[in-house]
């Protein structure tokens, strides 16, 4: 039996706004010095407007022990903040991270920051070192192993969040399915741009520990047979990515970022013929349209195929019942009389679990309600980080025993607007304050849409058999039957994270 999930494919666009606070003029000449306003008219109120008469030793009184004549604080900035400069030194302006996904929509609705104004509050800090450092592609050797063990865990958190939040924004008892490396993957790339608090924000989205070192790297050494991944950048002309940033995504990521052209149409056709080719022409038009106004795009493929270490006999598939919103439905059923699988029940999710090896140090996990009078629902619900953790723990110390197995094949199609999964995440960054300094010098680059879209199918061998005779099943043989709605994940046994994880409510869907 060959399970084969067609390639999952992220798209983001990002595309330019104007900061339309740029054309404000400041509301007055005020300076906040020490805490308190004062008039510029008055002569004690700044240093650079001393009159004569006022001794030095008048002036080092009225001023903070941190401020010295001629210097100036630092206001802090963002583009929905006013901002009144009365420093010498310029402001460096704040961008943020942009993140990737498959979007096959026409024209998107641009984002844009709110346009409020709030009065600027004073620092008395002068800011020191770079407000937005470098990408490092160096990772020391020591750091590398601990790094992927921290990615691996960091890995298993997102994909309980990222299940949770594509679960609120889909309809109910629909199906669903995701690849949480490949997201993962691409919010890394982008973190390798990320200034200020954008990196910040991706970190506690990834679960990610504050300033990962080497995960990038850590990212890379996820490698399998199993699994492709690839990651590509493409900009507009006008739009100049940082050396640096172009020098680490080479090293890290083994891509360039591409120019595109000023014409619409070959753009697409360049878009599309690298999708086609790195998903192994899965999908040949990942796009419809591209908008003209486009300044940059990063894209993400995961492709993945794999086959049963015990194969199913497709004569042996028959139609069975499969338990849906209170009604039958007759599916086709993979069955096997003595299939090896580990098993247990969980008494937290009351769900049984059980794992099928596949090819390529990969296995199908299926956690499914322990009786008909339990929901999923229910089950998803009580579904947190800490107990998926001890569910896959659990089932490594379990051994795989002869058991009759009953599954239906799985198909299943999933199209989803990533950000309204990214807001249910609190990650809104990409819609109102997207910091991408480490990248580009460009400011107002904001995100227009972000799809992802997967297309999965687990089955014998392609063939639809027909219904054989009854099987008899022996007393003291083990029992793993799948007639309800169920969720699923492809595990990853090696490096311990899921590469797609998803729900079925309707097989036939």
């Amino acid at each position: 039996m060959a399970s084969r999930l067609t390639p999952l494919t992220l798209l983001l666009l990002l595309l330019a706004g104007r900061n339309e606070n740029e054309f404000l003029e400041p509301q007055d000449r005020t300076s906040s010095l020490n805490g308190i306003s004062r008039n510029t008219k008055d002569p004690k109120t700044l240093p650079g407007e001393i009159k004569e008469n006022i001794s030095e030793e008048e002036i080092s009184e009225n001023l903070p022990t941190q401020y010295t004549v001629g210097s100036s604080a630092m206001p802090t900035t963002n583009s929905a903040i006013l901002r009144a400069n009365t420093t010498t030194q310029p402001i460096q302006p704040t961008t943020a991270p942009t993140t990737v996904g498959s979007s096959n929509s026409t024209n998107s609705t641009i984002l844009r920051t709110s346009t409020t104004t709030q009065p600027i509050q004073p620092t008395t800090t002068p800011t020191t070192g770079p407000l937005c450092p470098e990408p490092v592609a160096f990772c020391p050797e020591s750091k590398g192993r601990s790094a992927e063990t921290l990615l691996g865990e960091a890995l298993v958190d997102f994909s309980v969040k990222l299940y949770h939040a594509f679960s609120a924004v889909k309809q109910v008892e629909t199906n669903m399915a995701f690849s949480p490396f490949s997201i993962a993957s691409l919010l890394t790339q982008v973190l390798l741009g990320a200034g200020n608090s954008t990196k910040t924000n991706l970190e506690t989205t990834l679960s990610y520990p504050t300033d990962f070192a080497c995960v990038h790297q850590a990212l890379q050494a996820f490698t399998s047979k199993g699994f492709t991944s690839a990651s590509q950048i493409f900009h507009s002309p006008d739009l100049t990515i940082k050396d640096a940033f172009v020098s680490a995504s080479r090293s890290l990521y083994g891509s360039i970022p591409q120019v595109l052209g000023n014409d619409s149409n070959a753009n697409l056709e360049l878009v599309n013929a690298w999708v086609a080719e790195k998903t192994n022409q899965k999908i040949s038009q990942i796009l419809d349209s591209l908008p003209s106004d486009t300044r940059l795009i990063l894209l993400n493929t995961i492709y993945l195929n794999a086959k049963w270490k015990v194969t199913f006999d497709p004569k042996k598939t028959k139609k069975e019942t499969f338990y849906h919103k209170r009604s039958d439905l007759k599916v086709p059923m993979m069955i096997s009389k003595k299939y090896p699988v580990a098993q247990f029940t969980d008494a937290t999710l009351k769900a049984k679990v059980g794992q099928l090896q596949l090819s390529n140090n990969l296995s199908l996990v299926i956690l499914v309600p322990q009786s008909i009078k339990h929901r999923l629902e229910d089950m998803e619900q009580a579904l947190t980080p800490y107990v998926f953790k001890a569910i896959m723990r659990k089932l490594e110390m379990a051994k795989f025993q002869p058991t009759f197995l009953m599954m239906p094949r799985i198909k299943v199609k999933s199209n989803q607007d990533m950000l309204a999964v990214m807001e249910k995440l609190e990650f809104f960054d990409f819609s109102y304050d997207l910091n991408l300094c480490g990248l580009t010098e460009e400011q107002d680059l904001q995100v227009s849409a972000m799809q992802h879209q997967t297309t999965l199918e687990l089955t014998e061998t392609g063939v639809e058999a027909a219904a054989a005779s009854a099987i008899s099943v022996a007393r003291t043989l083990l029992l793993f039957e799948v007639q309800q709605p169920f969720l699923f994940l492809l595990w990853d046994q090696q490096h311990k994270f899921p590469v797609f994880m998803g729900r079925v409510y309707d097989p036939t869907a």
